[in-house]
């Protein structure tokens, strides 16, 4: 079974609120996982963003607390 992460800290969040609708983004998690795909939204406070994923990979929500790191491309 995995170990969950631990919650993030305010310190440990990044701000997503320079990224912009229809850009090419990945997400990288701190345990390996990596999506990749179109930043489709973002909430005004960019908490959160809607992401759609490769490869008919259909749309995922991340909030930025989920242990992900996000940058273009």
């Amino acid at each position: 079974m995995d170990t969950p992460l631990p919650p993030a800290s305010d310190a440990d969040l990044q701000d997503w609120s320079g990224f912009e609708r229809g850009e090419h983004v990945t997400l990288q998690h701190a345990a390996g996982t990596q999506l990749r795909g179109v930043l489709d939204m973002r909430t005004d406070d960019a908490s959160v963003v809607w992401i759609q994923l490769n490869d008919g990979g259909g749309r995922r929500l991340v909030h930025r607390a989920d242990g992900y790191r996000l940058r273009r491309g």
